[in-house]
């Protein structure tokens, strides 16, 4: 994107529709329109790369490109961390995640319970799933003690996951035609207050997002250069070059009832039906 902001609108009440006989005077009505920015965030570190090392150990180890693959993990892993519990009222350098983009019951969010926390209903979950209006759900994403604990409760009732394999003959699971995908940047600690997510720490609960990928829909937005490597050169306090790894970019959630979420769930709880 160009720019350095997307503005988008969000309808938040829908306009109405009905049926009028021969000569009656028709009644208007419009959406309510939320008008939301997701605004480029930067992201990035530095990393040095001695040149002591790099002279001595360049015939056997590509100790630049190891050096620079750590840091873009680690820029990854920041990132995705930010996917689902960035929060710019917290910190202004952030943009918000999932948990503060998702905060509407009526379109896309269910909670597992009404207190600090309650064990998994496949009915929340299904209710969950039926919240996407002109969507298919894409992706299931879950941690991976949740995906334990749903597959024990599979198994009790003779069910399980069903399988496909992908084009490279990786094992996928899906649940009623959604594919499931652990990640380990979704927390077991979450805090929960009447039922809704508060926290990503301090309690012992998680959250499950039927997500949707899509322009109009959960959306990773970034700056027409993408992720940029640039060198800054030789330092004069010590021998070796730094490099700096930056990427400008974002998250938005156009489309309310693209994807949802079930949040309050207890984190190793027994599932139910």
């Amino acid at each position: 994107m160009l720019g350095n902001s997307w503005t988008y609108d969000t309808v938040t009440t829908r306009s109405g529709a009905a049926f009028y006989d021969v000569g009656d005077t028709w009644t208007e009505s419009t959406p309510t329109l939320t008008q939301a920015t997701a605004v480029l965030r930067i992201l990035g570190g530095d990393a040095d790369v001695d040149n002591f090392v790099m002279a001595t150990r360049s015939n056997k180890l590509d100790v630049k490109g190891e050096v620079l693959g750590d840091k873009i993990k680690a820029i990854r892993e920041t990132y995705l961390d930010a996917f689902f519990y960035g929060a710019n009222s917290g910190n202004v350098r952030q943009f918000d995640g999932l948990q503060a983009l998702m905060t509407s019951t009526t379109y896309n969010t269910v909670h597992a319970g009404s207190g600090t926390g309650s064990v998994l209903s496949i009915v929340k979950l299904q209710s969950a799933i039926d919240l996407l209006t002109g969507y298919t759900p894409e992706l299931m994403v879950m941690t991976k003690t949740l995906r334990r604990y749903i597959n024990v409760y599979l198994d009790s009732i003779g069910d399980k996951f069903t399988s496909s394999r992908d084009a490279y003959g990786n094992m996928i699971d899906h649940f009623r035609g959604c594919q499931i995908v652990t990640d380990d940047n979704l927390l077991d600690t979450e805090t929960a207050a009447s039922g809704a997510y508060s926290a990503a720490t301090g309690g012992a609960n998680t959250s499950l997002f039927i997500l949707n990928f899509d322009p109009k829909a959960v959306c990773g937005i970034q700056g027409p250069q993408g992720v940029q490597t640039v060198p800054l050169g030789d330092l004069e306090t010590k021998d070796a070059q730094r490099w700096r790894i930056k990427w400008y970019c974002s998250l938005k959630f156009e489309d309310l009832r693209s994807s949802a979420k079930v949040d309050g769930i207890t984190a190793t709880g027994t599932v139910t039906a």
